[in-house]
């Protein structure tokens, strides 16, 4: 039972301490392709709703929303893929 509980109290290796700060990494960058690619895909939703019931006018910007939903959907991701790769980082080193 005490050798089960050394485990949690052993400091990390440094190739542990590595694979943590990579996963941070992808896990950071999957959080801004993910946030990207759904405010894609609202600007989609919103695009085609405004083209089949007519209720919002959206001029000549209505072919341009899923483009101008992915550019600042990646500017919002790259900041929330920041702050979650910090997160996952210091979560996983943290001893």
């Amino acid at each position: 039972m005490i050798r089960g509980l050394s485990m949690w109290t052993l400091p990390l290796s440094t190739p542990q301490k590595i694979g943590v700060i990579f996963y941070g990494l992808v896990v950071g960058v999957c959080t801004a392709l993910v946030t990207s690619a759904a405010l894609c895909l609202l600007g989609v939703a919103i695009s085609l709703f405004a083209q089949d019931t007519q209720l919002i006018h959206l001029g000549e910007s209505q072919p341009w929303l899923p483009i101008a939903g992915l550019e600042y959907g990646f500017f919002l991701g790259i900041v929330l893929g920041v702050i979650v790769g910090w997160k996952v980082c210091a979560s996983g080193l943290r001893n």
